[in-house]
């Protein structure tokens, strides 16, 4: 199965860094850092929503609707704006550095094969459902008061107990049991992204020169791509919501897990890596598959 032969190819690898990858320290912290900024939103009263008892914040102050509505729909159309130019520009980087689905589910990858005497095993999920939980409180305080649930009606309490049960159970479901084939078949944020980086001008790019042929890039592709086969090579086949005709830049993540086997094993202690993640050459940007749609 494509999921255990990676998660055994990762927990090969894991064992022979010595020390933490500066892919993983780069996720974990952009993730760190956007989960407090989020937080700090309804936690300071710098902006929050109550769709229970009607207590909107804006700086601070109580506001009515429109002002709070007001007050969210312009950064929001300001963030969007950047994302569109970003993966239009960079590809999916969103997916491969920010995602918290991603994250998390790299985590519970982890868990699986890092200790023999399987006591990740164990609290590797654990803590995914710990994060997942605070997640969903973080996400559920931007939209509702928490004091619903002490001066609410039994409704209230009942639906406010609904949306932030299903929003942890939901997101620690989809880490625990589908991980990142989420990411590669259903995620439709990653569909949006895929759409807009048809072309980049960002990605990773293979040098053969330095090519020891091991393979073990395709195998950790969380995406059923061909690492090396970017430029040029024939694109994957429909899956999921993702259908024929995105090019391989278009559906790489840019999580870096290739370059992470390439650096570590595919080369041997080779100085440098067959794989790159960054600014394309010309030629790696202007090159056409060779078939249209071609199954991998």
């Amino acid at each position: 199965m494509f999921g255990a032969k990676r998660e055994r190819a990762l927990y090969g690898i894991l064992h022979k860094l010595p020390k933490i990858h500066r892919y993983t320290w780069i996720r974990w912290g952009l993730g760190i850092v956007a989960t407090l900024s989020i937080a700090a939103l309804p936690v300071l009263d710098i902006l929050r929503f109550d769709l229970w008892g009607g207590g909107h914040r804006w700086l601070g102050e109580p506001v009515d609707t429109v002002t709070a509505a007001k007050a969210f729909a312009f950064p929001f159309l300001a963030i969007n704006v950047v994302i569109v130019l970003k993966s239009r520009l960079f590809g999916r980087y969103l997916c491969g550095f920010f995602c918290p689905v991603g994250t998390l589910s790299r985590l519970v990858e982890w868990a699986r094969y890092t200790d023999r005497k399987g006591r990740w095993r164990v609290a590797g999920p654990l803590t995914a459902f710990l994060v997942s939980c605070l997640m969903a409180a973080i996400t559920f305080a931007f939209w509702v008061d928490w004091h619903v649930f002490l001066e609410g009606s039994t409704m209230a309490r009942t639906l406010s107990a609904a949306f932030l049960g299903s929003m942890a159970l939901g997101l620690f479901g989809i880490v625990q049991f589908m991980g990142l084939r989420f990411c590669r078949d259903l995620c439709p944020s990653g569909v949006y992204f895929a759409l807009l980086g048809q072309e980049t001008i960002n990605g990773i790019e293979f040098d053969e020169t330095t090519c020891t042929d091991c393979g073990l890039c395709d195998v950790v592709c969380p995406v059923d791509l061909k690492p090396r086969d970017m430029s040029g090579g024939p694109w994957r086949d429909e899956r999921g919501f993702y259908s024929d005709g995105m090019s391989n830049f278009a559906l790489c993540l840019r999580c870096g897990d290739c370059v992470v086997a390439c650096e570590e094993v595919g080369t041997r202690g080779e100085p440098t890596s067959a794989l790159n993640l960054g600014a394309l050459s010309a030629d790696a940007r202007n090159a056409q598959p060779p078939c249209h749609g071609a199954s991998r």
